[in-house]
């Protein structure tokens, strides 16, 4: 009974064949026919950088031997999967159901073993291709770990195929399928947003009047914190004060004079006022999966003298980050 094997293994490394292998390497003969060749799997499920679990999606992929019987005949495969060379996600490969071999077994990011003797350890998978049957179909599975980063867009995860064919007389030929194994999938547009340091508090002002305040240190008027933004691909940073940039006695609007105090905002290098209180949305590049911090400084350009007596006296701002499929203009940095 002919047996092909193969053995399937993830790696950035390229697999070297010894000097004494190559130098015996005779000459094909016309009805040998050594070639390894895997269905491209494509998967619908998008990958999202941002989401707390691992990615893990199973899949099926036929490997296939070619040739005819009288061209393959007599002939063994064995087969590993490398990964190209400048890869360097943290992806593991794995083989749930393989006829006539293993299950479960995990193929990490690793050195990929010698083909050759020794089938069936090291994690590597046989399966085996029976008599006149010349594909082999194997259930798999692909597992990123939660936080990889990956560009927004459609990903092409691609594997080189190196092959090894024993033949009945003792002969061996090799061969070489660049990416002839790959595995595509869609990764999500995602932003994730949140504030780092304390909300705004320019704490006891009932004292102060407007020149106070103008002759008054910053760490007396000037408040910051920061916005931390993470982001798979570019996105939109817009914001609005619910009383134009005035704090008032019950947080809500108002037209009395003697119920509100002005500040000043600023943010991506706009200052924003009661004088000037509409923002205009800046478009920033991607910021990756580790994020960037956003720097909010509130200053305070009006004193609370005069005014009516209020325990808090409060704006409510509201600030937000759109993530773009696509941005129209050259997105600029923004940290």
């Amino acid at each position: 009974m002919t047996q092909i094997f193969l053995r399937l293994a993830a790696t950035a490394l390229i697999l070297c064949w010894s000097a004494g292998v190559l130098a015996q390497r005779p000459r094909p003969r016309i009805f040998d026919r050594c070639d390894v060749t895997f269905d491209p799997v494509v998967l619908s499920q998008p990958y999202n950088p941002m989401s707390p679990d691992d990615y893990v999606q199973s899949f099926t992929t036929t490997a296939h031997r070619h040739g005819t019987s009288e061209e393959t005949r007599g002939m063994t495969y064995n087969a590993v999967l490398l990964r190209q060379g400048n890869y360097r996600l943290p992806t593991e490969l794995y083989v749930l159901d393989s006829e006539g071999g293993a299950t479960g077994e995990v193929l990490y990011d690793r050195p990929g073993p010698q083909i050759g003797e020794g089938i069936g350890d090291n994690g590597e998978i046989e399966a085996i291709f029976e008599p006149e049957i010349g594909r082999n179909l194997v259930t798999m599975a692909i597992r990123i770990p939660a936080g990889t980063e990956i560009d927004s867009g459609e990903f092409l995860h691609q594997f080189d195929v190196k092959y090894l064919c024993n033949h009945e007389d003792e002969r061996t030929t090799r061969g070489h399928n660049n990416r002839g194994f790959t595995i595509s999938f869609p990764v999500s547009t995602a932003v994730q947003a949140s504030l780092v340091g304390t909300e705004p508090d320019f704490g006891e002002i009932g004292m102060l009047s407007d020149i106070d305040v103008a002759g008054a240190p910053p760490s007396t008027i000037k408040r910051s914190h920061y916005m931390r933004v993470a982001s798979t691909g570019p996105y939109e940073v817009n914001v609005v004060s619910q009383n134009s940039w005035r704090m008032t006695a019950t947080g809500a609007p108002t037209g009395n004079a003697a119920e509100r105090i002005a500040y000043r905002y600023e943010l991506l290098d706009q200052e924003l006022d009661s004088s000037r209180p509409n923002f205009t949305p800046v478009m920033c590049q991607a910021s990756g999966v580790s994020g960037e911090n956003i720097r909010l400084t509130a200053t305070l350009t009006e004193g609370g003298q005069g005014k009516l007596p209020s325990p808090s006296y409060r704006d409510i701002i509201t600030i937000t980050v759109t993530p773009l499929a696509v941005a129209l203009g050259d997105p600029e940095r923004c940290d």
